[in-house]
This record gives structure tokens, sequence and C-alpha cells, in this order.
């Protein structure tokens, strides 16, 4: 079921699914306060609460006022705006609208992005929004077919397709999907994070699910979990339907050295990491598909030994692994390691992670099944004795 906001008559309409009328959908931004924007409840009484003068929410109502002209002039009838059409205090009903949230905005007629805070002293250009700044606006940029931008007098700023260019700039993503409608899946896992890097929300776990519908993954949200575990869980649903290595090349951003995981903390990690694309050619790929196990992730992996790459730190590291990514797909030669401690046996933790290696590929040492855990923590460099043992 779908709840759309009939423009003309300001009344709420329940659909089924197949039976959806043609829609046009709000991307903006909320209020600083939350309870300043206009909600589900307040529409029984719209109009009444709108002539109030005492009505702290009169922005937000004159913001939902100009969509609904802005959604009669592309002879619509209906808007969907999720402050409205989502009942915010079920918790049931605002799971399955995140994640199907992705969903809503490709099924829309056309996105109407409002610019709240453009233009004004501290906004002089379109791409000096906070707008641009802001996690759920990601997915409301890349899947409608058409987003048309209004600044806050709903004043026509003009199409997607029209900015692409300074669009490109500001948000890293390549114009094919902003211009030729390129499906997100086209992109290497890496560059699809690094559009959200830098990005904010206002809730910590919603870093992790707004990003839902970018991977086409599902999965159940648990506000309060943190952001780092949300992140974390997101990576290990995209990891059941893909095998993209390109989801463990990131770096952080801190300089110094310590242990942890395959996967990372944080989008922020792919900033710089964008440029690098999954590698299908090898023929001689018989690996089995990686997974998480109670001991980390189990993946096989060809590990160059470290003393014989880099002599001076022989104590620091024990191999790189070389994952079947590049930043030149049209190089065969070409891949990219990343820099793993062993722990015992089979078992590994990455370190350095600030860094990322170049490998030659017929410098590839032999193919291992491993396991890499993922530290809760940053530990510090200790050494391991000749058990394998941390001391």
């Amino acid at each position: 079921m779908i709840r759309l906001l009939r423009a003309e008559s300001l009344t709420l309409q329940r659909f089924k699914d197949d039976d959806c009328p043609p829609y046009v959908i709000l991307s903006h931004r909320w209020a600083e306060d939350p309870s300043d924007e206009v909600v589900y409840d307040d529409m029984a009484n719209f109009h009444e609460l709108y002539q109030s003068r005492l009505w702290k929410k009169t922005r937000s109502a004159a913001k939902i006022l100009g969509a609904c002209q802005q959604v009669l002039e592309e002879k619509i009838n209906y808007l969907w705006v999720d402050t409205v059409c989502i009942k915010q205090d079920n918790p049931m009903k605002l799971s399955t609208a995140i994640n199907s949230m992705y969903r809503l905005y490709s099924n829309a007629e056309v996105c109407l992005a409002y610019l709240a805070d453009y233009p004004s002293a501290e906004v002089q250009t379109l791409c000096q929004s906070d707008w641009f700044n802001r996690g759920w606006t990601l997915q409301e940029l890349v899947a409608p077919e058409v987003v048309k931008f209004f600044d806050k007098d709903w004043r026509s700023m003009g199409e997607r397709r029209q900015l692409s260019e300074e669009l490109t700039h500001r948000t890293r993503i390549a114009k094919a999907f902003l211009v030729a409608n390129l499906g997100v899946g086209n992109a290497s896992i890496s560059e699809r994070m690094s559009w959200i890097a830098g990005r904010k929300t206002s809730v910590p776990e919603d870093t992790a699910y707004c990003l839902l519908g970018i991977f086409s993954v599902n999965m159940p949200l648990l506000y309060g979990e943190g952001k780092e575990r949300a992140f974390l869980r997101l990576q290990e649903e995209i990891m059941r339907y893909s095998d993209d290595h390109s989801l463990f090349v990131w770096k952080t951003e801190e300089r110094y050295s310590y242990s942890t995981g395959l996967l990372a903390s944080s989008p922020d990690c792919f900033r710089s990491t964008g440029n690098y694309s999954p590698y299908y050619d090898d023929p001689d790929d018989d690996s089995r598909p990686y997974q998480m196990t109670n001991k980390g992730i189990a993946i096989d992996l060809h590990v160059l030994d470290g003393s014989s790459y880099d002599a001076c730190y022989p104590q620091m590291f024990s191999g790189i692994g070389i994952l079947n990514c590049s930043s030149d797909v049209y190089n065969n030669e070409e891949r990219v390691g990343v820099y793993l401690r062993k722990v015992k046996g089979s078992h590994y933790c990455r370190v350095w992670p600030h860094k990322i290696c170049q490998i030659k590929w017929s410098d590839r040492g032999e193919k291992e099944s491993i396991y890499v855990k993922h530290w809760d923590g940053r530990r510090r460099w200790k050494t391991i004795n000749s058990e394998g043992q941390w001391v």
C-alpha cells in the first residue's frame, strides 16, 4: 500500500501498489527541529492550522503548498511527501517505507528537489545548498528519472540533466548516472560508497539505512545500534549478493596504525577510492564465495609474502592480500592490495588501514583460504610470539 496526498484537496488517499496513480515526489531537508514539520496527523485539520498565526509549522506547511502547486502544473494529481505520507510514530510502517524508499523515488513521474536555504547570504550557488550534504538526498538525486530543482521561493533552477556538469563536480557522481539514467548497479561498490562519503544524517544509523536502495538490499532497522554497527551490517548484507572486491578497497583518514578487518567503519573511508572496479576476467578464478563467519570473513585471496615485498617493515605485516579489482580494468596486470598481519594459522587482521598498494598480477602469491577478523576497537601494535599469540 502507498499513501499519497491529493494536491488539489490536500487529502490523503491510500492505493494498492498495483493500482497506484502517477505521482510527483518531494525531496527536501527536514527542519532542524523535526517537530516543526507537518506530519500525518496534522493533515486532518491542515487548513485551520495553517490559518492560525500561532502554528509553529507554518514554514513547513508553505513548503507542502508550494509542492502541490508544482504538482498541479505538472498536470498530475498526487504528491508523495515523507513527512505526511509515512506515519513517523509507527516503527513497522517507517521500516517498510525506508526499505522501499528507493523504489518510491524511482517510480515517481518527477522529483521536486526543494532547496530551502538557496539563495541566502551563506548559500550563493545552487551546489552550496545543504541539500547536497545530506545522506538521504543521495538516492533522491539518482533514483528518479526526472529531477527538477527549485529555490526557496519555488523558482525553477533547471533539471538534473541540464545541471549535470556542476552536479558531477559537487557530488563525484559520473554524468552517465545523471544524464543517461544509467542504473546505479553499473557502478562498483566502492564508487557508490564514495558518493555518500562526507554526507551527514540527523540519526547516526541512517548513514547506513539511507544506502539500502543504492545497493539493492534490505535489512531490519535497529535504531540504537550505532552508526558503525549499522554500517557493518549493511556491508555484510551487500556481501550476500555481490562478489565485488571493491567493497574492501577503502582507507582511513587517520595515519597511525591499528588492527581492523576487511570491512570499513564508515562510508567516509571510501572518499578517495571511488575509481576502483572489480576485475572479472581471471580465467583461473575458482575461489569459493566469501562470507561472514564467527571467525571473521572467510575468503580466498592471493597473499603476497610481506617480507619479500617490503623488507623494511617485516614486523609490521605478514603479507598483502590481493583483491580482484583495479583502478584500470583494461590493465590486466594491475591489482590492489591491502596489508595483512597473521594472528595465527589462517587467521589474519588488516593493518595499516590508511594505506592500500598497487600490485602486479604476475607477482601474486599463492591463493590461500583465510579468515580476516573484524577487530572491535583499535588495537595498538603488539608483537606475536612464535605460537602466533598476542603478547
